[in-house]
C-alpha cells in the first residue's frame, strides 16, 4: 500500500534523480508498488534488526536512541535513526542496522565500497548515515552489517563527509523548489536506477514520443518470460559466485549428493606496453539494447 510523502526522506535522498523525488511527492499514489518477495525482505530486515540489537544488549553493548525520529525542517528531510552506540562511556555514534545476502557482506568491507555498490539500494546508505551524522552533529557513523545466511556481523565506519553533505543539501533544495512551483525536472538516464524505477510508467511516457516502431510479434512475449526469469538469473549467480569461493583451493569434497573437485590452471598473459598497445587500437561499433518497462 502506498502512502503520502510530504518530506525528503533521508534514506532516498541518495537516489541522483530529482525526478524520482518529485513525483515521490507529488503523484505518490501513481508509483507501482513492491512485489510481495519484496516485501518479505523487508520484513526480514525489521526482525533481523530487533535480534541485532538483542545480541548487542546481551554483550553488553549500550545503544540508546533506538528509531530516533529527525527533521530538517529547513530542507524538509526526514528520517529515524536505528540508534546510538556507546563508543566509550561518553562518546556515541549514530548506527545503522542492515541485513545482506552472503555475497553482499563479502563485497562490503568500506565505506567506498558502499558508494560504488553493484546494487543502487547500497549507494544510498552512505548518504543516508551521513545526514543523520549532520542532524545530530557527530564526526564519525557505523553501519552494522549482518549476514541473513550464517549470522556474522561486521562493522564499517564512516567519518562525516562534508562535500557529500553539501550536494546532498542542494538535491533536497531542488527537490523542495520544484514541488512548490508544481514543476518536473528531467529525468537522469542510469540503468542502475532506471531499470527498476517505480515511476518508469510516466517517465517513458515523456519520452517515447511518436517515432517509434511497434513490434506486433513475438518480441513482447519474449521480454514478459526474459523479465520473470530475473529474480532466478539474480539467485543463481549470487549463489554461484558463494559456492566458488567456498570451494576454491579445495580438491575433493562430498556435500550432500554431490562430489565437487577442482585445481589450479595456469595461463599465460602478456603485459605490452601502452605505446606499443596503442599502435593496434581500433575502434568497433556494436549495438547496446535498453529494455525498460513501458506500462
Amino acid at each position: 500500500k502506498g502512502y503520502p510523502v510530504n518530506s525528503n526522506r533521508a534514506s532516498e535522498l541518495g537516489h541522483p534523480c530529482l525526478k524520482y523525488h518529485v513525483l515521490s511527492r507529488t503523484r505518490w499514489e501513481e508509483k507501482s508498488l513492491h512485489d510481495v518477495g519484496l516485501q518479505f525482505i523487508f520484513d526480514m530486515g525489521n526482525e533481523i534488526e530487533e535480534i541485532v540489537l538483542k545480541e548487542l544488549a546481551e554483550a553488553g553493548i549500550k545503544v540508546i536512541e533506538q528509531q530516533r525520529s529527525f527533521q530538517w525542517k529547513e530542507y524538509q528531510i526526514t528520517g529515524h535513526i536505528d540508534g546510538d552506540i556507546f563508543v566509550n562511556d561518553r562518546e556515541t555514534a549514530p548506527l545503522e542496522i542492515k541485513s545482506c545476502s552472503p555475497f553482499v557482506f563479502k563485497a562490503i568491507n568500506t565505506i567506498d565500497d558502499l558508494k560504488k555498490g553493484k546494487y543502487a539500494y547500497l549507494r544510498k546508505y552512505p548518504v543516508q548515515l551521513n545526514l543523520y551524522m549532520l542532524m545530530a552533529g557527530k564526526e564519525r557513523g557505523v553501519f552494522l552489517f549482518k549476514d541473513k545466511v550464517s549470522g556474522q556481523m561486521k562493522e564499517v565506519w564512516m567519518d562525516i563527509d562534508y562535500e557529500m553533505g553539501e550536494e546532498t543539501l542542494k538535491r533536497a533544495e531542488e527537490i523542495n523548489k520544484h514541488v512548490a512551483a508544481g514543476t518536473l525536472p528531467d529525468p537522469i538516464n542510469e540503468d542502475m536506477w532506471c531499470d527498476r524505477c517505480p515511476f518508469t510508467h510516466i517517465c517513458l511516457k515523456d519520452h517515447i514520443g511518436k517515432e517509434v516502431e511497434i513490434d506486433t510479434g513475438e518480441l513482447a512475449t519474449m521480454l514478459d518470460r526474459l523479465e520473470e526469469l530475473k529474480p532466478v538469473v539474480k539467485e543463481y549467480d549470487e549463489i554461484d559466485e558463494q559456492v566458488k569461493q567456498i570451494v576454491e583451493g579445495r580438491e575433493k569434497i562430498l556435500a550432500g549428493s554431490w562430489f565437487v573437485t577442482g585445481k589450479y590452471l595456469e595461463k599465460k598473459t602478456y603485459d605490452i606496453p601502452a605505446d606499443l598497445k596503442a599502435q593496434y587500437e581500433r575502434i568497433t561499433r556494436y549495438w547496446r539494447r535498453k529494455v525498460m518497462k513501458a506500462a
